[in-house]
Parts: structure tokens; sequence; C-alpha cells
């Protein structure tokens, strides 16, 4: 999701690499060309991927560097407690978050429900052991990523509202 101004309507951006070439370059490419900060669920994991990628890809340190200095942790709220309601169950991973303060939104009707599930889905694709309908299965990645960054949007619009 983009939002060119802080007044302007977000925007829909997805980038899925073709499964058949390493996917890390596109993906480096595409994180340099957008601007502006970068709501993540997690700060940690995503700077360590990111440090990843400037351990293989040195080349690209300065930007990967400028790109982790733009991270923006949404799950700090409800890790640190400033933020909690009871139907969270005690959890703050956005899965536990998302139905306690969007029910409206809903992994439930996706055939791809969570990360893990997503992320190894795509790896079997690179590695040429995946055995479905890529096609198909790419269009199922791809809504579970626009839920999953939407979601990231109405949380942040309900903290804002408090």
């Amino acid at each position: 999701m983009i939002q060119e101004t802080s007044t302007s309507e977000i925007q829909h951006r997805e980038y899925l690499a073709d499964p058949s070439q390493d996917p890390r370059i596109g993906l480096i490419e595409q994180l340099i060309q957008d601007c502006g900060d970068i709501l993540v669920y997690n700060i940690s994991f995503e700077r360590g991927k990111l440090n990843n990628l400037i351990e293989v890809f040195p080349e690209y340190s300065n930007e990967l560097r400028g790109i982790m200095n733009r991270l923006k942790d949404l799950m700090i709220p409800f890790q640190k407690k400033w933020y909690y309601t009871p139907e969270m169950k005690g959890s703050y991973s956005i899965k536990s978050v998302l139905p306690a303060l969007v029910p409206e939104l809903s992994y439930n009707d996706l055939e791809i429900k969570e990360g893990g599930t997503a992320s190894n889905t795509f790896l079997s694709m690179v590695n040429g052991t995946f055995e479905g309908d890529v096609k198909e299965t790419r269009k199922q990645l791809l809504e579970y990523c626009k839920l999953d960054t939407y979601a990231m949007v109405k949380i942040l619009e309900k903290l804002l509202q408090v």
C-alpha cells in the first residue's frame, strides 16, 4: 500500500517475483523505487531479512540500510501493551489484533491464510518442488499479501482514532 501524501488516497501496489528466477534482485529494486515510511508488523523480522540481503548483495547495502531506516513497526503499541483489548486474547500477533480491532476483515475466506504458508508455498515455487497450479497459487499469494497489508492500514486507522 502506498500513500503519496498524508491526505492522498492509499493505493495498493504489489510485487511477487517470477518464481522461475532468483526473486531477490527484483525485490531489492522494487523496494528502492518506493519511498517514504514502510509500515511493518515485527520490525525485527523485516530487518533480519534486509540484513540477509545485504550479506548476499553488498552492492545494495546503502540502499537497503536506507530502507531499514524507513521501517515503522505497527506491532509496538500491542507488544508494549499500550493498546490492549480482551478480544486479543493475550496475544499481540497480527492474527489476534486484526479480528479484535477490525472484525470485518478475515483471512478465513482465503486459500492461503497465514505468512508461513505463503512463504513456504512461494519457496517451493522458486526451488521447483511446487506441484500445484502456479498461476492460481500466485493469485492466492497476491490475495493473501493484499489482505495482510490492508490489515495493517486498517489497524493503524483504528489506532489513530484512539
